[in-house]
């Protein structure tokens, strides 16, 4: 006789001996099993591929074809004592959580219980049935007291089969409960083709994995995958429309399998982390999670930062025309998508930038010569810029200012587009300061070259400050020499002993940067009002910046105009002013502020 035969016999055996010893336990057992099958509802295909896969299995066929039957089948490794075993045996499995396996809690086959009122498993020469109403019967207890998989009704011997089969006599109306993500095949070790039998047809999936590459072919429509690892932690990103669409906007996060947490960035990610019971979501606050985000921010930063990298410009544009990430910094931040930020920020903080972002947009061929050593042209696109400039907020990235790139490149070397776009920031930037433009800025808008003064005066220079002014002028008068309110609320502070520059023109998230009287570091946002009883906004990358500088983020609010202007300084932060959300201009609205402004005389 076949040697698994007979454990099984005798292990159905002891069982029985067991229920008449402790019949109470088995009613606790039945009582678990049905709370753990209504957990895993869901997820009983999800169960079965991943214990596949653990058995080495390379073919998986879920055959549906019958509307009130599932019948598994994959062609790993053949049952042994133990695996029998541990069948029979509530949280228990055979296997040890390592790199060669995905499960190991020894739960997640009890999901059938939900399923199905009899199971069959096959392997190795023996079948062994699980009814729930045979075993009540063997037992002579009621039904309700006997859990579905713990005492095999029947064990029969049978013709030795590769692999292991899994036939399950499904509930009326739990058929719609066995789904399959796609994505569950990304993260396999061993499974590569999984066919799925339905009355409608069939559907062939194929997963081919590499140390660099993934491809996921789902009935002959390819989704290719660039993939970068350390550790067990696993990252994915998107290289053509198929895997996009699959990928979503927000991302996906697994645990080898997919979870219904998301990410926030067209990418897959996934590792070694604690999920709930459920297998839907991870555990934030668990170090093993923890763990493997740092690891995958770190992964991307690396990526987005190497020019070099093959995928570091397709990254950039998948996260530009995705999810806008100020959202993300101002939720919260123990959710994965805000750990993950908070990730790639202190991986970019170690890491030195081999380019800028760019105070203007750039055409692509325009890239190369003004970063030579190599840049993502996706930063540099007008339609982007908004986005862009709001990931170098977050991101604290370097900026590349527009009389900076005067300096390095010659005018002529310049595309229409881009030497359009320079000419007239660098207009507006000599109108704000007040002065003419210098030599080199007369070349980029098409002036002469020499300069305006008579022969013996100096060209004007392009500066960041401004001549200061007794401090007993009036802020009025400030306003009134200067055309520019935050130009004018530099000068009226500065000549109060504050040491501030304008930044306005850097799209940083605020117009002032230096520090107060007191030698602090400050960072101010200008704003005009026409009095103390109107509203103003913030913009949400705005806000997302005043949230991280805090407490450093100030409000220089310009009341009125010409030689009555008041400036009022205003700590959003610290003094907890009312706002409100307003989503149709993504924006948030201050009124009842004027309570909480001091007037700077």
């Amino acid at each position: 006789m076949n040697p698994v035969v007979s454990a099984a016999r005798a292990l159905r055996a002891q069982l029985i001996q067991e229920h008449a010893l402790a019949p109470g336990l088995f009613h606790e057992m039945a009582r678990i099993e049905s709370l753990l099958a209504e957990t895993y509802r869901t997820r009983v295909l999800y169960e079965l591929l991943q214990n596949s896969d653990d058995a080495g299995s390379t073919t998986v066929v879920a055959d549906m074809s019958d509307p009130t039957r599932l019948a598994w089948r994959n062609n790993g490794r053949a049952f042994n004592e133990r695996d029998i075993e541990a069948l029979c045996r509530s949280a228990t499995s055979s296997k040890k959580r390592d790199h060669n396996t995905i499960g190991y809690r020894g739960i997640g086959f009890k999901a059938v219980a939900a399923l199905s009122e009899e199971v069959s498993v096959t392997s190795v020469g023996v079948r062994l049935i699980f009814n729930r109403e045979a075993a009540a019967s063997a037992l002579q207890t009621p039904v309700e007291s006997v859990p579905l998989l713990r005492v095999p009704a029947s064990v029969m011997e049978t013709e030795p089969e590769a692999g292991a089969q899994f036939t399950l006599n499904l509930i009326p109306g739990q058929r719609d409960q066995l789904v399959l993500d796609p994505v569950a095949m990304l993260f396999l070790r061993n499974v590569t083709d999984l066919t799925i039998l339905r009355p409608g047809g069939q559907r062939k999936i194929r997963c081919i994995r590499s140390t660099n590459h993934v491809t996921l072919e789902i009935d002959g429509r390819l989704a290719e995958f660039e993939r970068s690892a350390e550790g067990d932690s696993i990252l994915l990103v998107p290289l053509n429309p198929h895997a996009e669409s699959i990928t979503g906007r927000h991302g996906r996060l697994c645990c080898f399998l997919p979870l219904e947490d998301e990410l926030s960035l067209p990418i897959v990610a996934s590792g070694h982390l604690l999920t709930e019971p459920s297998r839907t979501h991870a555990i934030a606050c668990d170090d093993s999670t923890s763990t493997v985000i740092a690891t995958i921010g770190k992964l991307l930063a690396q990526i987005l930062a190497d020019p070099s990298n093959p995928v570091c410009d397709r990254l950039w544009s998948l996260i530009l025309s995705g999810e806008d990430l100020r959202t993300v910094v101002m939720a919260d931040k123990s959710t994965p998508s805000g750990m993950l930020l908070k990730a790639m920020k202190s991986a970019f903080a170690t890491i030195s930038w081999p380019f800028a972002f760019s105070e203007v947009p750039l055409e692509s061929s325009d890239v190369p010569r003004i970063f030579p050593q190599g840049a993502p042209v996706s930063i540099y696109r007008q339609d982007a810029s908004s986005q862009a400039r709001a990931l170098r907020t977050i991101f604290d990235a370097p900026t590349l200012r527009a009389k900076e790139i005067a300096e390095k490149v010659e005018p002529h070397s310049l595309s229409g587009e881009t030497r359009a776009a320079l000419t007239k920031h660098l207009v507006d930037l000599a109108r704000v300061e007040g002065r003419p433009l210098t030599v080199r800025e007369q070349l980029f808008a098409g002036q002469s070259a020499a300069p305006s003064q008579s022969n013996n005066q100096a060209p004007s220079t392009a500066t960041n400050s401004t001549p200061l002014v007794p401090s007993e002028v009036s802020f009025g008068g400030a306003l009134t020499r200067w055309r520019a309110a935050e130009i004018a609320a530099m000068e009226h502070l500065n000549a109060r002993g504050w040491s501030l520059q304008d930044v306005s023109r850097q799209n940083v998230g605020y117009d002032l940067a230096g520090t107060n009287a007191d030698g602090a570091d400050v960072h101010i946002e200008v704003k005009k009002v026409e009095g103390k009883d109107a509203r103003f906004a913030l913009t949400n990358n705005e806000m997302a910046v005043m949230v991280g500088a805090s407490p450093r983020y100030l409000l220089a609010l310009v009341i009125g105009d010409g030689s009555s202007a008041q400036l009022a300084l205003l700590d959003p932060i610290r003094d907890m002013v009312p706002r409100e959300r307003v989503c149709r201009r993504w924006e948030w609205e201050y009124s009842d502020w004027s309570r909480y402004v001091e007037i700077v005389h």
